[in-house]
């Protein structure tokens, strides 16, 4: 999973999606980390307190299944066929997700331009997100600086409620397992920006780098080598989600980490 890049944790913001109807986003993305770029397919099913995400990653298939109800993420690799369990409050802990609302910063500010999404009307905001954080004993700023295209005021946004008190909660976690233990601080900050901008809107597409800032060596090493990862949805459904989309297929072997 290490090969599923930390930025591609962004499109967890989509997240933001109806309680009590089904919402189904298609699109497309690319994604440049450690001066390597990747570009592939994208799929959100949510229904209730399930959440599925689909993508395609140089070729291979991957499925990411979140239940906010019994707080459990099963990483599905297609070509294995197999599924790794986790509960969020582990890799929240392994992470150290939780960070007081005074040490992070969300900017978000409109820039007057929009762009449709079926009948979505999505406005872009610059978007600077930044929380201190610290790795191998070297204290940096984790950011994500670029723009977010925002749906506000849709039929599908008032029905918010699972999403926005999941978030609230102390072992809400939105990422990557493998994440969480080799790059936490990554991990920390993705999951913290979702939970700040979740009850905003819902995206419709994002443009964002992601780097480290500070005096170090990991720092030095994320100027030189920038993150960015570029999401656009191309289109949306309402249909009804059969309950089978969000378990893992027959036959796969489970893994409980």
């Amino acid at each position: 999973m290490k090969r599923l890049k930390p930025t591609l944790i962004l499109l967890g913001l989509a997240m933001a999606a109806p309680a009590a109807a089904d919402l189904a986003l298609m699109g497309r993305s690319t994604v440049v980390a450690m001066g390597m770029q990747g570009v592939g397919q994208e799929g959100l099913w949510l229904s209730g307190t399930s959440l599925r995400r689909d993508l395609i990653d140089r070729g291979k298939a991957y499925t990411h299944l979140y239940d906010l109800k019994t707080r459990e993420i099963a990483i599905i690799d297609h070509s294995l066929r197999q599924a790794q369990v986790y509960t969020m409050s582990v890799l929240n802990k392994e992470a150290d997700a939780r960070v007081a609302s005074k040490d992070v910063k969300l900017e978000l500010v409109a820039t007057g331009r929009k762009q449709a999404l079926q009948d979505w009307n999505c406005i872009e905001h610059r978007l600077n997100f930044t929380m201190p954080a610290e790795v191998g004993g070297e204290k940096l700023a984790f950011e994500l600086d670029g723009h977010i295209w925002l749906a506000r005021g849709t039929p599908q946004q008032k029905e918010t409620t699972h999403f926005v008190k999941a978030a609230a909660d102390p072992n809400f976690f939105l990422g990557i397992p493998a994440l969480a233990k080799s790059s936490p601080a990554q991990a920390r900050g993705i999951s913290e920006a979702i939970r700040r901008i979740s009850p905003m809107g819902l995206v419709c597409a994002i443009d964002v780098d992601t780097r480290y800032q500070g005096s170090g060596r990991l720092a030095e090493l994320s100027r030189k080598l920038a993150s960015r990862v570029s999401v656009t949805y191309e289109r949306y459904s309402t249909d009804n989600i059969p309950g089978d989309v969000f378990d893992v297929p027959k036959g796969y072997r489970v893994i409980k980490q």
